[in-house]
This record gives C-alpha cells, sequence and structure tokens, in this order.
C-alpha cells in the first residue's frame, strides 16, 4: 500500500536527483547569479550529484533519506538569506531546487529493492 503512493525506485530518485544537481550548476551561469547565489546553487549542486551517484548503491538507504531531506530543507533555509542579499533570483531558484527535492523525497520508495 505504502509503496503505492511513492511510485519512484531510488535509482530513478537518483537519475531525477543529477538532473536536478545538473541545473543547479548550470543555472548561475544561465540566470546570472551574483556570487553568493554561484557558490550556493554550485554547493548544492556538487551535493545533488554526489546524492544521484549514491543512489545507485543500494546500502545506507536510510543515510541517503536522511541527506535528501537535509539537502532539501537546507536549499529552501538558504533561499531567504540569499534574498536579503539582494539576490532574488538565486533565492528564488535555489528555493525551487529545494521544493523540487522535497517532492522528489517524498515520492521515493527509499528500499533496498
Amino acid at each position: 500500500m505504502l509503496t503505492a503512493l511513492r511510485p519512484l525506485s531510488l535509482p530513478t530518485h537518483g537519475a531525477v536527483e543529477l538532473l536536478l544537481g545538473v541545473l543547479a550548476l548550470a543555472a548561475p551561469f544561465a540566470l546570472g547569479f551574483g556570487p553568493a547565489g554561484v557558490l550556493l546553487s554550485g554547493l548544492i549542486g556538487v551535493l545533488a550529484i554526489g546524492l544521484a551517484l549514491d543512489a545507485t548503491q543500494p546500502r545506507a538507504v536510510a543515510a541517503h533519506q536522511g541527506f535528501d531531506y537535509g539537502l532539501a530543507f537546507g536549499a529552501v533555509a538558504v533561499a531567504l538569506p540569499l534574498a536579503l542579499a539582494g539576490e532574488g533570483t538565486a533565492a528564488l531558484f535555489v528555493a525551487l531546487i529545494g521544493a523540487a527535492q522535497l517532492a522528489l523525497n517524498a515520492g521515493t520508495r527509499y528500499s533496498g529493492r
């Protein structure tokens, strides 16, 4: 029953997470972020790509889930300081990446199978 509510497998989750990471790395240059936006978006991108590569390994699934939620909530949390620093575009983008990660987490079956 619970798996019907979470249709994404962990490898599919990793593929989408990889796409989010690449978008986070490319966005500062495509959207013209300032220095703080480039730094934070790049950091989020690198972390997302690292987690995506880890999703191919069936071990330590609970730890992966914890890191996924940490990345999502961290991205949402840094959006406010970015906005207060005058980087509205970067703040909006980072908040959207965090929301997308949360949605991805909510739809993923975190199991080794």
